[in-house]
This record gives structure tokens, C-alpha cells and sequence, in this order.
């Protein structure tokens, strides 16, 4: 019997031994996924249709395959949740851009933009490379990965799949300088909410977390500041809602911030998950080559554009949310921005893991 028991004893520890190698391995879980055919064909197909595919594209092939993508995840659905197949796909593309971001070589003058995530982007130019909300690790577990290829990541706000601690971590470490909304909070049930009497939202972030890195800041608002040679501007913003008749402003009174940066002579314009600010900065004189845009629905964009005039290309982000519950099909999808296209407006919808030359 002891014999037995000691047997059985080995058996679990080598398993144990395994599965810790296997979680730790990026090239053995990469083999499982990619070379064993334990992952779906389909999967694999619809990532070939996309890599056939451009961002820039707006001819009816380009607007058959968002609306193949909206299919694809309405199919996932899973009770309140998703199957794994979204998780696959988006692994997939998350990998390729991985790969492909460090090798990319960008002209002087040229930006290169990756789409990576929900609001999360990376560009690059020939002096320095950006992210913005690189969040949802619990979605792409690589995800603080992209630290290793990126020079400043801008935090929009401190919800979790936008400002996600594991990647902010791994920034620090490797010598990513972190801005961040810079204000005056309370805790309450777990959430920060703007208040003139309470602790400095990143100093309370940090005691909270054990962070010591000084490179983990925020902006002066309104002032341009030159951080690692890219000029970054901070608007405080208010979170999502509607001031007409959202009766619950409390999301609104989190710390939020939209950014106005330069980078190779290109500006961008990314608003996170804010629609209005308390005193309406000027951006109409502003140039404004890309302006990256929570997407709702049209008239989210329209108030968007009273605020922006003069957008030169519109990146409607925020599309399916996999942490947000499989409702998100009904208004994180593609269907609306595919209304927006045919009527007109300088819109470039992404796929995960896409990207373009400006």
C-alpha cells in the first residue's frame, strides 16, 4: 500500500512539475496552441481573411469582414460570458503584432499605429515608442510584453482594462516612464472618485501596491510636457455618461484625462473612456491627425466631432470587451461604425493586432 501511495505520490508531482512549465513556457504553451491542432481551424481562417485584409480598406470586402468578426462573437456567445474562441483569435493576433513591433523599422517623419486591445494602442516612430491603455492581461496573458518594446504607456483612467497593474509593473521594471491621471481621490468600495479634501490619486495607487518607481507620474493639466522626446498635453475629462439625463454621474467623477501628444511631427488625440469635460478645452485650432475615440454610437461621434472639427482620421476603439459580459455584442460590435463608414465620415475601424502607416 505504501508502495502504491508513493507511486501515486511521483505521478502527481511530475504532473504538478509539468503544468508549472508548461504556464511558465511561452514556447511550449505556443506549440500546444499552434502546433498540436488542438485549436480550432476556423479560428485560423478568419485570423488569414483579416492578414488578407487592410485597415485602410473601405471597399465592401473590408465591410463584409467587421461584419463577419460581429458574427463570429455573437456565435461565442456563452451564457453571460464567451466561449474560448475570441480568447484564441485575439491571441493570435496579439502575437503576431508582438512579434512584429520590435522589428519594425519606421522612417524619420513616419508613424507606425498597432491597435492592440479594447482602447489600447502602440506607436512608433524612428525616436521613441508609445502605448496607450495597454490593459486586459486576463484576456492576452502577454500582454505586459509590449512593455518591453515601448518607451512612455499613457493611462486614459484607472478601471482595469485600461490600467492594468501587471503590465504597469512590468513597464516600471523595465524603465517605461507611466503617466496617469493626476488628481485628488477618495476610496470608496474600491473605486477612486475625485474629491479637493482627499490623497493624490498615484501616490495612493502606489502605497497601495508597493510601487516605488518615480517614473510613474502625472502631467500638469493643460501644460505640454516633453516626456523621453514626445510632447504630451493632459486634459482632465469626465468618464462616460450623458449630462443630458444620466442620473448616476458617479463614473463621471473618477480621475480621467484625455491626451493631446506630438510624436514624429504626427498628433494624436485619444480620449479613453471620456465623453465631456468640466471646462471645455479649445481643440478646434488644434491639429489633430488622429483622433482616438471611445466608440458608442453615432451620436456619441457626433458630440465628439463638435469638440474635435478638424479630425484628419477617427480610430473608433472600445470594440467587444470580452471582461465586459457578452452584452457588448449589442453595442461594442462593428455594426454602427459600419453606418458611420457609408456615410462618409473619416472613420478606420481595426481589428485586433492591425496596423498603418501615417
Amino acid at each position: 500500500m505504501k508502495k502504491i501511495t508513493g507511486i501515486i505520490g511521483i505521478i502527481l508531482l511530475v504532473v504538478f512539475v509539468f503544468g508549472v512549465v508548461v504556464l511558465e513556457s511561452s514556447n511550449i504553451q505556443n506549440f500546444i496552441f499552434y502546433k498540436t491542432g488542438l485549436t480550432s481551424k476556423d479560428i485560423f481562417a478568419l485570423n488569414d481573411k483579416i492578414n488578407l485584409s487592410s485597415p485602410e480598406d473601405s471597399s465592401k470586402a473590408r465591410t463584409d469582414l467587421l461584419g463577419e468578426i460581429d458574427s463570429f462573437m455573437e456565435s461565442s456567445v456563452k451564457g453571460t460570458g464567451f466561449s474560448q474562441k475570441p480568447y484564441d483569435l485575439i491571441k493570435i493576433r496579439l502575437d503576431k503584432a508582438l512579434t512584429e513591433i520590435p522589428k519594425t523599422v519606421v522612417a524619420k517623419g513616419k508613424v507606425k499605429v498597432w491597435y492592440i486591445y479594447d482602447m489600447g494602442l502602440i506607436v512608433k516612430s524612428d525616436t521613441a515608442t508609445i502605448g496607450f491603455d495597454l490593459a486586459s492581461t486576463a484576456v492576452y496573458g502577454r500582454m505586459k510584453d509590449f512593455t518591453k518594446y515601448i518607451d512612455v504607456l499613457i493611462t486614459s483612467h484607472y478601471h482595469n482594462d485600461h490600467f492594468d497593474l501587471p503590465v504597469v509593473r512590468e513597464a516600471l521594471k523595465n524603465g517605461v516612464t507611466v503617466i496617469g491621471p493626476d488628481d485628488t481621490v477618495s476610496l470608496l468600495d474600491g473605486q477612486f472618485f475625485r474629491s479637493p479634501d482627499g490623497e493624490n490619486v498615484i501616490d495612493l495607487i502606489k502605497k497601495r501596491n508597493g510601487i516605488t518607481s518615480d517614473n510613474f507620474y502625472g502631467l500638469t493639466p493643460f501644460k505640454e510636457t516633453v516626456v523621453k522626446g514626445v510632447k504630451i498635453t493632459a486634459y482632465p475629462a469626465n468618464h462616460m455618461y450623458n449630462p443630458e439625463n444620466d442620473k448616476d454621474l458617479g463614473s463621471a467623477k473618477i480621475p480621467a484625462a484625455w491626451y493631446y501628444v506630438s510624436i514624429a511631427d504626427k498628433t494624436f488625440l485619444f480620449t479613453g473612456d471620456s465623453n465631456n469635460f468640466d471646462q471645455n478645452p479649445d481643440f478646434a485650432a488644434k491639429k489633430v491627425d488622429v483622433f482616438v475615440e471611445h466608440y458608442v454610437d453615432p451620436k456619441t461621434t457626433d458630440d465628439f466631432l463638435k469638440l474635435v472639427p478638424n479630425a484628419g482620421l477617427i480610430l473608433p476603439l472600445h470594440v467587444f470587451e470580452l471582461l465586459h459580459g457578452s452584452g457588448i455584442t449589442e453595442f461594442m460590435s462593428y455594426k454602427n461604425m459600419l453606418e458611420e463608414l457609408s456615410n462618409g465620415k473619416r472613420f478606420m475601424p481595426l481589428i485586433w493586432g492591425e496596423s498603418f502607416e501615417l
